[in-house]
């Protein structure tokens, strides 16, 4: 049952690291191609990134301990973003989640 409930709340991690990386972007006060250039190519290193080695079902995923920590740091990188946008009370529930469901992976997995 803590699996099920860890994995809910990792995806739910991975939408909010997404979202993050897409709000940070484009709230910035730069020009409209600076925006979309820079929240395009976050996206899409970011997705590329999990896709091949954090991804269930990719032939290169990491092992653990390796995989915990790199989701972790997939994880902070976006509660940093959240914390310099003055959200210190989300990015502190997400540096907390991050932190917590890596160490039930590590222990589960």
């Amino acid at each position: 049952m803590i699996k099920i409930i860890n994995s809910i709340v990792v995806f739910s991690l991975e939408m909010g690291m997404l979202f993050s990386y897409g709000y940070y972007g484009m709230t910035r006060n730069w020009n409209l191609p600076t925006k979309l250039l820079f929240t395009i190519g976050a996206l899409a290193l970011v997705i590329y990134l999990w896709a091949v080695y954090a991804a269930p079902k990719s032939s290169q995923q990491l092992e653990m301990p390796y995989l915990a920590f790199f989701r972790a740091v997939m994880f902070l990188v976006p509660a940093f973003l959240l914390f310099r946008m003055d959200l210190k009370a989300i990015s502190l529930a997400v540096v907390v989640l991050a932190i917590l469901t890596q160490l039930i992976s590590y222990f589960t997995e």
